[in-house]
């Protein structure tokens, strides 16, 4: 098995799994409880909270909600501002781009359900949003521009930095999704309001986060107990937010691998890969590709790719939302466990089944 596609799901970290261990044997109390079993876990959460919040360079002052995943904590986004800004003052417009994910959609089509009007701002040729048309969006009623970081598929980053600024000029709420950025290079939140999913940072699924500045408007999501974990009602599951805090420790020692080596064998990828780079000048994640094959459905090939044991992705559900990418491409997404020598027996068992298909495409 060779696995390219980190972008959908990671291998869980062996740090994340011993630190979540004794949570699930031995300290499975609960933490709200007035007795020692669960008293003796608050001293526990309290420390590996700031081990999150080191991997976004969040302030003391900055609001953490610990979710179930990242789509969850997209979902409190979006109802915090719907219960606050739309319900309270009126304002009920919200900038989407149109480079967002699953959660993000659904969340703008059932905000458009209770009342919201909803604006998707375009990408430009470079796979980036349309900073001059995200701006023409704007007016005096916007109360939300959602914004993803980098996108999944193609690993292009935004240009976050013009984007924070203009929010600010506006005074329009920013909601920035991290769920692929995370991990891959060093930024500090600065929006006001950052999510993230655990499993893209080898931590387990069930674990993800939500971000918020002092002064943004959140509300609770899930109803019920008063658990440790702030706005969020139910059982705190205090193992998976141990594999998080253990994940986002070991994101961060691991940043600079990511800049130097992932990138350096993404790029062997693209060289030895006799393909088109879709976004080759743009500015992109270190781990991921989009690969262009010529006369190649990609259906076809991804399932002779899965037949072969090397596993990559044409996006799934947000396939639709990537503007150039066409039926000959495939995303694949690197991780910090994957090998020079994995990279190489990928790209000459891809090029062969390529030719492969290329060939039956000139007899038909």
């Amino acid at each position: 098995m060779i696995y390219l596609d980190h972008h959908s799901a990671t291998r869980p970290c062996t740090a994340a799994l011993e630190r979540m261990t004794p949570y699930l044997q031995d300290h499975w109390g609960a933490s709200f409880a007035p007795h020692r079993m669960g008293q003796e876990l608050i001293a526990a959460l309290e420390t590996r909270y700031q081990m999150i919040y080191d991997l976004v360079n969040a302030a003391p002052t900055d609001q953490f909600v610990f979710t179930s995943s990242g789509a969850e904590a997209v979902n409190q986004v979006f109802w915090s501002v719907f219960v606050e800004k739309a319900r309270k003052e009126g304002k009920c417009h919200i900038i989407i781009s149109e480079l967002e994910d699953a959660p993000t959609m659904q969340c703008a089509k059932r905000l458009e359900e209770l009342g919201c009007y909803i604006k998707i701002a375009p990408q430009k040729s470079n796979g980036q949003i349309d900073l001059e048309k995200l701006k023409e969006l704007i007016n005096p009623r916007t109360a939300l521009i959602s914004v993803t970081m980098a996108h999944g598929l193609t690993g292009v980053i935004q240009p976050v930095e013009e984007i924070i600024q203009l929010a600010k000029e506006k005074g329009v709420l920013l909601h920035l999704d991290a769920t692929y950025a995370i991990g891959k290079y060093p930024f500090s939140f600065e929006s006001d309001y950052l999510t993230f999913s655990g499993d893209r940072i080898h931590s387990v699924k069930g674990s993800g986060a939500l971000f918020a500045k002092a002064t943004a408007p959140l509300s609770p999501f899930i109803l019920g107990g008063n658990e440790q974990g702030t706005l969020r009602g139910g059982s705190f599951d205090i193992p998976s937010f141990m594999a998080l805090s253990a994940a986002a420790q070991q994101s961060l020692l691991y940043l600079d691998m990511m800049a130097l080596e992932v990138v350096r064998l993404r790029d062997l990828f693209e060289t030895e890969v006799k393909a088109s780079v879709l976004y080759k000048d743009s500015f992109r994640l270190p781990n991921t590709t989009t690969l262009i094959f010529d006369k190649v459905h990609q259906e076809a090939l991804l399932y002779i790719l899965n037949r072969k044991g090397i596993y990559a992705s044409i996006g799934g559900s947000y396939a639709s939302h990537l503007g150039r990418i066409d039926e000959s491409a495939i995303s694949f997404s690197l991780s910090r466990m994957t090998t020079e020598d994995e990279i190489r027996r990928a790209a000459g068992i891809i090029n062969e089944a390529v030719k492969q298909l290329q060939k039956i495409s000139e007899d038909l």
